[in-house]
């Protein structure tokens, strides 16, 4: 299902504002400095609060976007995963964030290799679904319709 102007749009800003503010913060903080400053801090910050905006629109897609794909069986395997990628960022960074001392850097590392994983699977899923839908629509363009008369030879 193709999705409108504002959910677009809503889908690639809160996309991108949470995928680079937590590389910034990954180079800032563990590339850069050890110690966390000001700009790690708001970088943070902005972090967190996108991620619940990105959560909000994901959910957005849930009832017709996520429904409709499965119902059609297009785009199955990136659509899984990103299903499945989000719900792991999404359950990684509550751990992260309320867990155990002792867990902090295992689930840290997890949620970055996970959060890099998606610069690689948001763009493939969406340039996916555009080459399918274009499949789609050619291959409709070249059946006709069924009281189109048929040529005799």
């Amino acid at each position: 299902m193709r999705l409108g102007f504002w959910q677009k749009t809503a889908v690639f800003a809160t996309t991108a504002i949470v995928g680079l503010t937590g590389l910034l913060w990954l180079v800032l903080h563990d590339m850069i400095d050890d110690e966390p400053g000001d700009a790690a801090h708001v970088l943070l910050i902005l972090h967190g609060i996108s991620s619940y905006g990105l959560l909000v629109v994901i959910g957005s897609l849930l009832p017709n976007h996520v429904c409709s794909g499965w119902a059609q069986r297009r785009n199955l395997v990136t659509g899984l995963a990103v299903t499945v990628m989000m719900a792991a960022l999404a359950v990684s960074g509550l751990a992260f964030y309320y867990g155990d001392e002792t867990l902090h850097t295992p689930v840290k590392w997890l949620h970055v290799v996970l959060g890099l994983g998606c610069f690689g699977l948001f763009p493939a899923h969406a340039f996916l679904t555009a080459g399918s839908r274009r499949a789609v629509a050619a291959k409709q363009d070249a059946t006709p319709p069924p009281n189109w008369p048929r040529a005799r030879g």
